[in-house]
């Protein structure tokens, strides 16, 4: 259990209200400061297989009389091996809620489990990618650019990394060719999963053994667009008379660039779990995680080198309605100790929002723990001159600290919105301009947050790991994990 050390309040997440009602969210805090968004028809339930029929009686009794039904959902695809290489804490299925929308309310079904003394139950918490964006849900946070003195609509410091020009997500030139056509020839490169916005058209990756969006397990394709039971999202409605960018437009590709530029031999999967909105469901992010889990498993199993993964970078997070309860430690903290266990690296960003508040799964970080399980690191973010970024969340859970303000990455080639260059002119068949501040068919961008922190450090791992070339098993990949650590962390096995 790791500890948290009087956390500050959450912070409300900043959610378009047409993105949170597709995805049917709602807030809810149970003390002072504690809010958390949840889906409201959906909660998680994780169990072993032989207790979960008996466990889903229970709670369908309870929400009975509640005047609730419920419906089992599998998530993602479960593992063939009847006897996995190491232990591993049980899978989570979802329960959705259904009946009279004034009724159902995952908080109020889950109040009743737990005076029943069913523990294995949880909220379905709302994620949101971390990236610094301008704190509020619109990118100026005011209905004109400028508008008034402050680019986000109020003067505090932690706003001013939402300015183009001061880490603001922004184009910019980059002379430098692909870091991977210079790249070590290894037996077996590393392979960094990136499940978020998805990996979009952009020259660095046009080779799909390098980096990849498709990525399947057992045939079926992973992610919003896939197969998997549980993996899918909703699509908000736009405003038509709205062109500007998403807010997280290009978060996915600007994360593979920087793994590029760390580590070109790795294999990148940049998994789509989420739209440029920034927002995925736990219950959709367990899905494809669970279904990576199973296909790990089998690579061990059956020694298939090829379908093995190493590192983990999860720009993503949420904000527990009780972090110091033993409960916090819910359905995506088990599973990503599974991946520790079974020889992956996983990494998480600390979140922007300038407070001690865990924000989770970063909040799981411990440390070294377990000899035999490589623990989670959580990120916070870096200025370029090295001093912690004025956003970057704080607290005993952040393990370290890297570059994460102004940093320079891919963005998709067709990524582009409405704003305007300030002046443009046809001259002698040139056609002159200003920088259009958010055109990127140059391919470039800058952006802060330690979304970006995160897949820093990942790639840099990833790099340590490409120096120890060689076919993994799960000792080898947890041996190799740990010598990852100590060069890049310092850390020593326990």
């Amino acid at each position: 259990m790791r500890s948290v050390e009087q956390p500050g309040s959450n912070p409300v997440p900043q959610v378009d209200p047409d993105v949170a009602a597709a995805w049917g969210a709602r807030l809810w805090g149970p003390g002072a400061g504690r809010s958390t968004a949840y889906i409201a028809d959906s909660l998680l339930v994780t169990a072993e297989p032989d207790e979960l029929a008996g466990l889903l009686e229970k709670i369908a009794a309870i929400s009975k009389e509640l005047g609730i039904g419920i419906e089992p959902v599998t998530l993602g695809i479960r593992m063939r091996m009847q006897d996995p290489p190491v232990q591993l804490h049980p899978v989570t299925n979802a329960v959705k809620l259904y009946g009279d929308p004034e009724i159902v309310d995952a908080v109020q079904l889950l109040l009743r489990v737990r005076r029943a003394g069913i523990t294995q139950v949880s909220l379905d918490h709302l994620l949101v990618a971390a990236p610094y964006y301008a704190g509020v849900p619109y990118y100026a946070g005011v209905p004109y650019y400028a508008g008034v003195p402050y680019y986000a609509g109020v003067g505090a410091p932690v706003t001013t990394y939402g300015t183009p020009g001061m880490g603001g997500r922004s184009p910019v030139a980059v002379v430098l060719h692909d870091p991977a056509a210079h790249r070590r020839r290894l037996e077996r490169p590393p392979v960094v999963v990136v499940p978020d916005t998805g990996l979009e058209e952009h020259p660095w990756f046009t080779d799909e053994t390098m980096a990849t969006a498709e990525v399947r397990v057992d045939g079926q394709l992973l992610g919003r667009h896939g197969t998997v039971s549980g993996s899918s999202t909703p699509e908000p409605p736009r405003n038509p008379l709205d062109g500007s960018l998403l807010p997280y437009a290009g978060h996915g590709t600007f994360i593979a660039g920087l793994i590029r530029q760390l580590c070109p031999e790795a294999r990148i999967l940049g998994i789509p779990v989420m739209t440029d909105d920034g927002v995925v469901s736990e219950s959709c992010l367990l899905a494809t995680l669970q279904s990576l889990q199973a296909r790990q498993v089998s690579a061990l199993g059956g020694g298939e080198q090829d379908q093995l993964i190493d590192v983990l970078s999860l720009s993503l997070g949420y904000y527990h309605e009780a972090p110091d309860d033993a409960l916090a430690d819910g359905p995506l903290g088990l599973l990503l100790e599974n991946f520790g266990r079974l020889g992956v690296l996983v990494v998480a960003a600390a979140g922007n929002n300038a407070t001690t508040s865990p924000m989770f799964p970063a909040g799981f970080a411990e440390g070294p723990v377990e000899v035999g399980r490589l623990p989670l690191v959580g990120v916070g973010a870096q200025n370029p001159d090295g001093t912690v970024a004025y956003f970057s969340n704080a607290g005993p859970w952040v393990s370290c600290h890297r570059m994460g303000a102004a940093l320079v990455s891919t963005m998709p080639v067709g990524c582009g919105g409405d704003r305007q260059m300030m002046a443009s002119l046809d001259h002698e068949g040139h056609h002159r301009g200003t920088i259009d501040p958010d055109g990127f068919s140059g391919g470039f961008g800058v952006w802060s947050g330690t979304s970006f922190a995160a897949p820093v450090l990942a790639g840099a791992l990833a790099a340590h790991l490409s120096d120890d070339d060689g076919p993994s098993f799960l000792q080898s990949s947890v041996d190799r994990g740990w010598k990852a650590l100590a060069a890049e962390l310092g850390w020593k096995r326990p």
